[in-house]
């Protein structure tokens, strides 16, 4: 399974030690929340992601899983 793109949305700034660990997700911050976006390999790092937000302390609002760019997945071959 592809890499598949997310956003995720925390209350509040995320701490310094985290964003280090980061360093592949862009970091917005719209308070009073901040933003993260990117892909993650698989569903693992996603659950890996969120424990490691709930183990700071801080306040998960939303994950979502953003749809495929169009041009980026190759097409569908339908004749078979």
């Amino acid at each position: 399974m592809p890499e598949a793109t997310y956003q995720v949305r925390v209350s509040g700034v995320i701490p310094a030690e985290l964003l280090k660990e980061l360093q592949d997700l862009t970091v917005s911050v719209e308070p009073p929340e901040t933003v993260l976006h990117g892909s993650l390999p698989d569903q693992s790092a996603v659950v890996g992601l969120i424990s490691r937000i709930h183990g700071l302390g801080l306040r998960l609002i939303e994950v979502r899983r953003l749809p495929p760019e169009e041009g980026l997945e190759p097409p569908r071959d339908f004749t078979r």
